[in-house]
């Protein structure tokens, strides 16, 4: 069975929301052959690679399945001579969509249009809108598979020996921040955070900065306020691979983020995390049983970095105390 699967783009957060579905696929039709496509790139491919060996048989990057009119005049040049037992789209932009169902197939699933172009139709059992996207795609494989799939499953994290020596075995007193996202308009004020780490050491927690590639500019300000930086030495990562960073998640009681790529990390490693949310939807981006949210549009505020530091301090203090 030729199975091709359909996303726009996935960055490390949207890779990481696919992997359980993509295991859960590829345990349903053990003997299927899988090409995972993106008009962009997919994290898939290289940053969480590790986590789905031998689940996606082929990737195929910066495709040619856009959002034009024109398009849909155009050969797809990337799946000449390709036919596909099923193709499963990801995304809900209908020229995209038209796009994508001219590869030549036998079965197509799409909820695009509410399931116009798709051959499988749903009979409102399935949510497909503000849901938890995980079950969102979850929902997706009970109707294509016929089965029915509720309980989400984890990701087995392996243990990086290494990570341990990072931080302080004080579980309880280990809380950790990741000032980043993929998105300015999702991050809340770097300063804020400084802020929330100062204040809570002076409560006596241990404080953790999780800090990526992009947020470097950050390191000697954390460096500088005696903050540990566990991901980075001598002014370096010490590993791209994102399962050193899942492994020292471990090792952390809560996360403070945005709603980014780590804050995934850490909660598919079974960590609690406090996330705020700005443009994107708590209800569809917060993991069930993992994640205590701050929406800053339910306070009044439009924007992520208009949110104050003492309402944030304010409802951070109630969750702790409670925890």
């Amino acid at each position: 069975m030729k199975i091709l699967i359909y996303s726009y783009n996935d960055k490390i957060g949207d890779g990481l929301q696919k992997i359980t579905f993509i295991q859960k696929l590829k345990s349903i039709y053990p003997e299927s052959h899988i090409t995972y496509t993106t008009t962009k790139s997919t994290s898939l491919k290289t940053t969480l690679n590790s986590l789905i060996v031998n689940c996606i048989e082929e990737f195929i990057e910066f495709n040619d399945v856009r959002s034009s009119f024109f398009d849909l005049f155009k050969t797809n040049k990337n799946f000449i001579n390709k036919r596909y037992d099923l193709i499963i789209d990801l995304q809900k932009v209908v020229l995209r969509t038209l796009n994508l169902k001219k590869i030549p197939h036998n079965k197509f699933f799409s909820s695009t249009a509410n399931f116009l172009f798709s051959d499988f139709k749903n009979d409102n059992q399935y949510l497909f809108k503000n849901i938890y996207i995980e079950k969102l795609y979850f929902n997706i494989l009970n109707i294509i598979s016929n089965k029915y799939i509720n309980e989400i499953p984890h990701i087995n994290i392996p243990n990086n020996l290494i990570s341990k020596k990072r931080i302080t075995t004080e579980l309880n007193k280990n809380i950790g921040i990741a000032p980043g996202a993929g998105s300015e308009l999702r991050q809340w004020d770097f300063d804020k955070y400084l802020a929330v780490g100062k204040y809570l050491r002076q409560k006596g927690f241990n404080i953790y900065f999780f800090l990526g590639p992009e947020e470097k500019r950050y390191l000697d300000v954390c460096v500088n306020n005696d903050f540990i930086c566990p991901e980075w030495e001598n002014n370096k990562m010490i590993s791209n691979d994102i399962t050193f960073t899942m492994s020292l998640a471990k090792n952390i009681k809560l996360l403070l983020c945005n709603d980014g790529g780590t804050s995934w990390m850490f909660e598919f490693a079974g960590v609690k995390t406090f996330k705020i949310f700005g443009i994107t939807n708590a209800k569809k981006f917060a993991r069930p049983g993992y994640s205590e949210t701050i929406q800053v549009q339910d306070y009044g505020y439009s924007e992520i970095k208009d949110f104050p530091l003492t309402k944030y301090k304010e409802i951070l203090d109630k969750f702790l105390e409670k925890d």
